[in-house]
């Protein structure tokens, strides 16, 4: 319940975020993915999907691929068909569903992308979705996991400085592990 109302609140805030730390093509993040997929037609599976901007941004350049985003939030699922529509794409679904308890059949995706969202759930939560992303990607399949990662210099240090303070407690013990590892 507790994140129900973290993610009506951030609905509002969510993709103005998405926008300001992702907004350099170069070094976007869905940019990165969508550069590991390669040109055949694919099942991508992007779980806690949140507003669907990885999702869109994938069915956007892969219009031959298939898309399903994921997420527990009815308002983030809101906010990302809202922007579904916008776009006029066919090839996306969103439903609501808890990644660690996926509906879908073993081995039913080319791609599973689980995308900024380690870091705000408990290590036993990780390894549920984790082990249930394996799950259902195919044999063959890849697994995308994108994590935020702390920024080295003074200036980029004080842009991230919102995203450290709105996320959940324990993402700055998240970024010292990662940056640890």
């Amino acid at each position: 319940m507790e994140s129900n109302v973290f993610y009506q609140f951030n609905t509002k805030v969510y993709d103005v975020l998405d926008k300001t730390y992702f907004r350099k093509a170069a070094s976007s993040p869905r940019n990165a993915v969508i550069s590991l997929l390669g040109d055949e037609p694919l099942n991508v599976l992007d779980m806690c999907t949140g507003t669907g901007s990885s999702a869109i941004a994938i069915a956007r350049k892969k219009i031959n691929s298939s898309v399903t985003g994921i997420d527990l939030s009815p308002a983030m699922l809101q906010m990302a068909t809202a922007k579904l529509e916008k776009e006029g794409l066919s090839n996306v679904t969103f439903i609501e569903m808890d990644a660690a308890r996926l509906y879908f059949a073993n081995e039913e995706f080319d791609v599973v992308l689980i995308s900024l969202v380690l870091h705000e759930i408990s290590p036993e939560l990780a390894g549920q979705l984790m082990s249930e992303a394996r799950r259902v990607l195919k044999a063959n399949g890849k697994l995308i996991v994108l994590e935020w990662e702390e920024p080295v210099s003074r200036f980029k240090k004080i842009a991230f400085y919102p995203i450290k303070k709105m996320e959940a407690k324990g993402f700055e013990d998240f970024l010292k592990e990662v940056k640890n590892d």
